[in-house]
């Protein structure tokens, strides 16, 4: 009877010196870069989701690799996008999208990207215009050009219509993707309705360019009753606000005759008391001379090009300025407005110090908004963060017309990354974290 208990004892202790086989290893986590290539390479909506999906569970990211992360992620978001004809040509087919877009491109150095807008009217401008205007101005400053046409000959036809603006838009980021731009050094400039495009795209996309130069071209005004033409009143909303971070060469002839220089002594007045009272903003030069009519300065376009090229765009500023007037821009340098209160002004300001950020919005003119249609307005702000903004290793709080919103040790997350790497292919402008402004106390609480 005890021979089993013995046998069964040596079979244990056996056992006990057989090396133990280790169960096998769990499925390892496809790497941030290859949930990264997963999503852009997708074809279909449904693997689209599924790689998003793999995204949002990703663990929190580490610090060391944001960089190389963020430059991978603009590189597979651009590889998507269409590249343009180095000599210029036709921006899509007019059999398949209904409209065409024409552009002309010159130079080849690579300092940098000027946008070159032509001047026109109502059934006249093209894109050869620019070219010829701004082509030897652009090669001096060591950098490419590119002109495109307005997609209708209108009076206001860098805004008319809509779809304008927007190709635009696409159209500069296809030119990075062709040549590899420097995105801190694209630049725009146009003469006369170009100098119209020039003010309204470099306020309302202040963030996207370095600096701007507009020849014999004005903002939009509102005219002082009965005095159309000769006495304005207020530059539109969306302008001025805008160009705290953007600057600007103004150049203007008393007698011309074609765009009434009332709207830049105006606006170039309103800059001017405006930098004096933040000399950090604002910066402008205004040439304002006699006798020249609608033509450009007596040396040329050349030194108004030379001034605007001397500038670097800084992606991250520590005041921002913004007064959004279109509800399909929703960030503006660092800022982050999923549903823009149109006409409204924000102020952004960066406290390195006390690792705050405060943000101050003032209703539109002509609102009258309660609180609660208030909150509702600022209630989708949130702003992208990174090691030039704040220290990430520590609480960073928001706070909005003085009242703190938003306290937290910054969290890097793969969602964050690549959704700014695709909002805008700009590798400045990714961002792996973001404080989102939190949903105001009730009364009471």
């Amino acid at each position: 009877m005890k021979r089993p208990i013995a046998l069964a004892v040596a079979v244990v202790a056996a056992a006990l010196l057989v090396p133990s086989v280790p169960a096998p290893p769990a499925h390892a986590a496809a790497s941030p870069q290859k949930l990264i290539d997963a999503y852009f390479k997708a074809k279909k909506d449904a693997a689209r989701e599924k790689a998003w999906a793999a995204i949002e569970a990703a663990e929190p990211l580490d610090s060391a690799d944001v960089r190389k992360l963020a430059e991978r992620a603009v590189v597979m978001a651009q590889k998507r996008g269409r590249k343009i004809d180095k000599g210029g040509g036709d921006w899509f087919d007019k059999k398949k999208d209904g409209w065409a877009g024409r552009y002309l491109t010159s130079g080849k150095a690579k300092g940098g990207l000027v946008l070159g807008l032509h001047g026109g009217g109502a059934g006249s401008g093209d894109a050869g215009q620019a070219a010829s205007s701004f082509s030897g101005g652009v090669s001096k400053i060591k950098m490419r050009g590119i002109y495109p046409e307005v997609l209708q000959k209108t009076e206001y036809g860098w805004t008319d219509p809509p779809a304008t603006e927007k190709w635009i838009l696409e159209l500069l980021r296809a030119a990075r993707r062709t040549w590899k731009i420097d995105p801190d050094r694209v630049y725009v400039t146009g003469h006369s309705m170009g100098g119209y495009g020039t003010w309204t795209y470099g306020s309302i996309h202040a963030d996207l360019f370095a600096a701007g130069a507009a020849f014999a071209g004005a903002p939009t005004v509102y005219w002082v009753p009965g005095r159309k033409d000769k006495e304005a009143e207020a530059v539109v909303d969306g302008t001025l606000p805008n160009l705290y971070n953007l600057p600007l060469f103004v150049y203007q002839s008393l007698d011309d005759p074609n765009v009434p220089a009332a709207a830049n002594v105006h606006a170039c007045a309103r800059l001017k008391e405006l930098h004096e009272s933040d000399p950090k903003g604002w910066k402008h030069v205004y040439e304002e001379v006699d006798g020249r009519g609608h033509a450009f300065p007596a040396k040329g376009p050349g030194p108004g090009l030379a001034w605007m090229a001397s500038h670097v765009r800084n992606p991250r500023p520590e005041t921002i300025r913004w007064q959004p007037v279109r509800d399909w821009k929703t960030t503006f340098y660092w800022v982050r407005w999923t549903k823009p209160w149109l006409s409204s002004e924000l102020v952004a300001t960066l406290d390195r110090d006390a690792n705050r950020i405060d943000l101050v919005v003032t209703k539109p003119r002509s609102a009258t908004p309660n609180a609660e249609q208030r909150e509702a307005a600022v209630s989708t702000l949130s702003v992208y963060l990174d090691e030039r903004l704040v220290d990430l290793s520590k609480e960073v709080v928001v706070t909005v017309d003085g009242k703190e919103r938003h306290r937290a040790v910054p969290e890097l997350r793969l969602t964050t990354l690549v959704r700014t790497a695709e909002e805008r292919e700009d590798v400045q402008y990714v961002f792996a974290a973001e404080a989102a402004v939190r949903p105001a106390p009730k009364t009471g609480e």
